[in-house]
């Protein structure tokens, strides 16, 4: 509800970071500043918490941390970013029940996460986000010349998904149908051909193929590659291919 957003915001008063100047501390360390708190008690999720500086947000944090919905939402979150945009309900269930158990150990979440069959056999129906996109050529190309950070940057920025720059406080979507616009498969196509145009040394197309897609490769994308003129041409061919776009 808003009130229980107002009543949280009040109890993070006084949470910030030193400047520059350095007079609460070393520039850019977490400060607490006593004198902006908003003093007084506060009720969060029915729960009345105590006037106690930063001692009442880290009270509610902590009870946050514990809640049932805390496990639902990230169970839910990680089983869609993993699995499906709409996952399996019994995989998000095991999920939040792993996470209550554990206190929110996001290892023993992950372990569980790897050995979910669902994990394995869904089809690749994902498509990669902008930044998981960019990465991946970035790893497939490799480190040459013009594999510089700024060029990252510029492409993060034309896919519609900027670094640190998201829209709301939800962050970017993580869902298949935010990305698949025609532009913005346009987009990635022009970047591909610029990312193989920039491999200094481009390998046996079988291999890059086995490396970067694995056995997912259809018949039709591997008979695409192998007809290319040329390995840099090839190399494009691959990062235009649906399994690579997909995960």
């Amino acid at each position: 509800a808003q009130a229980d957003v107002t009543s949280f915001a009040g109890m993070l008063t006084g949470w910030t970071m030193a400047g520059r100047e350095g007079r609460l501390g070393e520039p850019g360390t977490f400060v607490f500043n006593a004198n902006a708190h908003q003093p007084g008690q506060a009720v969060l999720l029915g729960k009345t918490y105590p006037d106690g500086g930063m001692g009442q947000a880290e009270a509610a944090l902590n009870d946050i941390a514990r809640h049932p919905a805390t496990a639902q939402h990230i169970a839910s979150k990680l089983a869609r970013h993993f699995i499906a945009d709409d996952p399996p309900p019994a995989a998000v269930a095991r999920l939040a029940t792993v996470f209550s158990r554990t206190d929110g150990d996001l290892r023993s979440i992950a372990s569980t996460l790897i050995d979910m069959p669902e994990a394995w056999s869904t089809p690749l129906t994902k498509l990669r986000s902008p930044l998981d996109y960019v990465v991946a050529l970035r790893r497939a190309v490799g480190a040459t010349a013009g594999n510089e950070p700024q060029r990252s940057l510029r492409w993060l920025n034309v896919l519609g998904e900027p670094l640190w720059q998201p829209p709301g406080p939800n962050g970017f979507s993580d869902r298949t149908d935010a990305w698949t616009s025609a532009e913005g498969l346009k987009t990635r196509l022009d970047i591909a051909w610029q990312a193989a145009k920039q491999a200094d040394d481009i390998g046996d197309p079988d291999e890059t193929l086995a490396s970067l897609v694995g056995t997912s490769v259809s018949a039709e994308t591997r008979q695409a590659i192998a007809r290319a003129e040329s390995k840099q041409q090839g190399l494009a061919l691959l990062l235009m291919a649906p399994e690579f776009q997909r995960r």
